[in-house]
């Protein structure tokens, strides 16, 4: 405990080389390493968590991953749904190369000794089915699917020599420097700075690539079914390093997640909606989603389901809509929904008597990284893999269990484009310093500036969250910018700490989304203007890189 308002700390650590940095050990993190030392045995990869290994949006994934696999199912017509869902702003080549590979994906995550639901007879895998999708195609692990593949990959991960783990770190910025004549990239990603959260030093890690597989940025949000530990730092990194970035007005919310002071950000799965469950209004418990998608009901789009609860919140002046799945049998629930089920019954819900209180809440970054289908970014030697990752996979709203996906697909594709750095060292053209910041902690007002995340958060659910209007984003645009400049001048005065970081990392990410929701003068996918309720003639991506006249060796 710190008693004085103020404290002397040296914050310069060692420097340290390795061939991969991976920031970030979620499923598309794990997989990478493990795909990379398949390929290349020999490589020195150190793998970075900024808490404890295990948690991170990965474990949270409820529902599966998606995958053509029923005799009357495609790849092609999971293509198309995925482009239907993406509402116009998917990018077609990177949608064909990733749900092309999805049979390869399965195959090398059951090589983890991980293993999907199968019937009792184990002929075949138990498929769910989700909304948007035209067929059952979610392979899962009861509704723990993250947890459990998440597990294996973990327990993969102390059976395997070649990678140092660092738990308890964070990166703060990556060390770039400029290319000035080159056209490909912007230029040259050559490691990262890391703060060991427990040390407080702060050291260099010099590496021949770095991936980022940070995942997305839900704490963004008031609302949100997102580890905490979700707050946007690769795209945050990436962009003051002078990536660009793409589509960042397209914030999916899922529309059921627990609405209950226990569990903040308990999710229900879309798989309750697609066994049956039915949304209704709080107070006249009247079905309402034949009002908005009379064809597909509560399994239309997220965003499309999402807008729905959100209008019967607001008309109702309820906090939240209730969720039936009490015809099913209690049997049949207990078994498909194990963790959910037991979970609800702690806090005395029984899902085959009661309704289920849920609200939308921030789930899936549907931009990011501006990247291709194997990682490659603006950057050389920069990868960024899964969520943090813009493809156009996802477009302007993501396919439900097309996330798990991704991170696997890009994972192993990055793994086999990024070797091509292994045996080219970096050659930083003048000495690379070791972190040197000012080593005055002033607690007290280190403690007031992060009062900010409270308030911000609630802004961005209200201004920037499932409905949008000019005036809100520019008073929340007014707001952000007044933040992070208190935010960036004791960022550049004093010592830092993981919480921080983490909110600089935040004050930056709301104000790309925000930025971005301004410039878009139309509603399309995961993003609903009510000053612009219609969609532009031309869908166009969005894409933003730092206005600056040249990125600096070091940020």
């Amino acid at each position: 405990m710190i008693s004085a308002a103020s404290k002397a700390l040296s914050q310069q650590g060692q420097t340290y080389h390795t061939d991969v940095l991976v920031i970030g050990a979620g499923l598309a993190g794990l997989h990478y390493c493990f795909q990379l030392l398949e390929h290349a045995p020999q490589t020195k990869i150190t793998l970075v968590n900024k808490t404890s290994f295990g948690e991170c949006n990965s474990q949270y994934a409820q529902g599966g991953i998606a995958t053509a696999l029923a005799p009357e199912d495609s790849i092609d017509s999971h293509i198309q749904d995925t482009l239907k869902a993406g509402d116009g702003l998917c990018f077609k080549d990177s949608v064909d190369a990733l749900i092309q590979q999805a049979p390869r994906a399965i195959e090398e995550l059951e090589a983890y000794n991980f293993r999907f639901d199968q019937h009792e007879d184990k002929s075949n895998y138990v498929l769910g089915q989700e909304g948007g999708h035209s067929h059952r195609r979610i392979l899962h692990s009861g509704d723990k699917t993250g947890f459990t593949m998440l597990s294996a990959l973990l327990h993969q991960l102390q059976q395997t020599d070649g990678i140092t783990c660092l738990e308890h770190h964070i990166a703060i910025n990556l060390i770039t420097q400029y290319h000035p004549h080159q056209t490909h990239h912007q230029g040259e990603v050559l490691g990262a700075y890391l703060l060991d959260n427990q040390s407080q030093l702060i050291h260099t890690y010099l590496a021949k690539t770095v991936i980022l597989a940070t995942g997305g940025a839900g704490k963004t949000f008031r609302y949100t079914s997102n580890s905490m530990v979700a707050t946007g730092d690769g795209v945050a990194m990436a962009y003051r390093a002078g990536a660009r970035v793409g589509n960042m007005e397209f914030y999916q919310f899922h529309p059921t997640l627990l609405y209950h002071p226990k569990h903040q950000h308990f999710l229900i799965s879309e798989a309750v909606r697609g066994e049956g469950g039915i949304l209704k209004n709080a107070d006249t418990l009247a079905p309402f989603m034949q009002n908005y998608a009379p064809e597909a009901k509560d399994l239309a789009t997220r965003d499309v389901v999402a807008r729905a609860i959100f209008n019967e919140m607001e008309a109702s002046d309820s906090p939240y809509v209730l969720l039936d799945i009490t015809h099913q049998p209690k049997a049949f629930l207990e078994k498909r929904f194990p963790n959910i089920y037991n979970t609800l019954q702690s806090l005395g819900i029984d899902m085959s008597q009661d309704l289920i209180p849920v609200v939308p809440a921030a789930h899936y970054q549907c931009g990011g990284v501006l990247s291709t289908a194997h990682g490659e970014t603006d950057l050389e030697r920069l990868y960024a893999i899964g969520e943090v990752a813009f493809t156009g996979l996802h477009g302007a709203n993501r396919l439900a269990s097309n996330s798990l996906l991704e991170s696997v697909v890009m994972a192993s594709n990055a793994a086999k484009h990024s070797m091509q750095y292994l045996n080219k060292p970096i050659r930083p053209r003048q000495a690379i310093p070791a972190w040197n910041s000012p080593n005055e902690i002033n607690v007290r007002r280190a403690s007031q500036i992060n009062a900010h995340w409270r308030s911000l958060r609630g802004e961005m659910m209200s201004y920037a969250g499932i409905i949008r209007t000019e005036a809100g984003l520019h008073d929340l645009l007014s707001l952000i910018l007044k933040r992070k400049q208190i935010i960036e001048d004791y960022y550049w005065t004093h010592a830092i700490s993981m919480d921080f970081i983490e909110l600089r990392n935040i004050i930056l990410n709301a104000e790309l989304i925000v930025r971005a929701a301004f410039r878009r003068k139309e509603s399309r996918g995961g993003h609903f203007r009510d000053d612009y309720k219609h969609k532009a003639p031309h869908a166009e991506e969005s894409i933003a890189r730092l206005n600056a006249p040249e990125i600096p060796f070091f940020s």
